[in-house]
């Protein structure tokens, strides 16, 4: 059997975490816009080859074990709906990682990270997560100088991401995929 979790993606609506799963798990992008409702759920093998050699497992024998078993991530994309997470809370309940996703052009979405990393934190505990800001391929609305210093308060992993243009995705998820793998020693 292989390691498996779930993972989710959380943010405003309309800051491209259905984009961005979607790009990540069937290489496509979709121009239109279809707000989630509740969540979306997509399965992905994770390529091991790409990431084991950054893995920093203090027991040799678990990196053999997760290379011959595999490592497999549910991933939840949750509904942005503020007022509507009190019936999609329980979405983030045992997940082993997650996406705080914002959108670039967006200066409300950046400031609403707050919310979802509190409620990431009450709900699913202490996860590792990283910060994304999406839709690099539009005009920046948040100068990256306010960004760095909330990454840097945070002391997480940040990733400018377009899932239009496939950049920085299957960055953005193997480094998160990392770090879930790593805090299995």
């Amino acid at each position: 059997m292989s390691y498996r979790g779930k993972v989710i993606l959380c943010g405003e609506p309309g800051v491209g975490k259905t984009s961005l799963l979607v790009r990540y798990v069937d290489d496509k992008f979709n121009e239109g816009y279809h707000q989630t409702i509740g969540a979306n759920f997509l399965i992905k093998e994770i390529d091991l080859i790409n990431i084991l050699d950054k893995l920093d497992f203090k027991n040799p024998e678990l990196k053999k074990d997760v290379k011959e078993k595999g490592f497999k991530l549910y991933f939840w994309d949750i509904g942005g709906q503020q007022d509507k997470l009190f019936s999609n809370e329980y979405y983030f309940v045992q997940a082993v990682g997650a996406m705080v996703v914002f959108n670039l052009n967006d200066l409300s979405s950046f400031k609403n990270l707050d919310f979802w990393i509190s409620k990431l934190e009450e709900v699913s505990g202490d996860i590792p997560f990283i910060i994304v800001g999406n839709k690099t391929d539009l005009k920046r609305n948040i100068n990256k100088l306010i960004i760095d210093k909330k990454v840097n308060s945070l002391g997480v992993k940040y990733f400018e991401t377009s899932a239009k243009l496939n950049e920085n995705v299957d960055k953005a998820f193997e480094t998160l995929s990392v770090q879930i793998l790593n805090k299995l020693k």
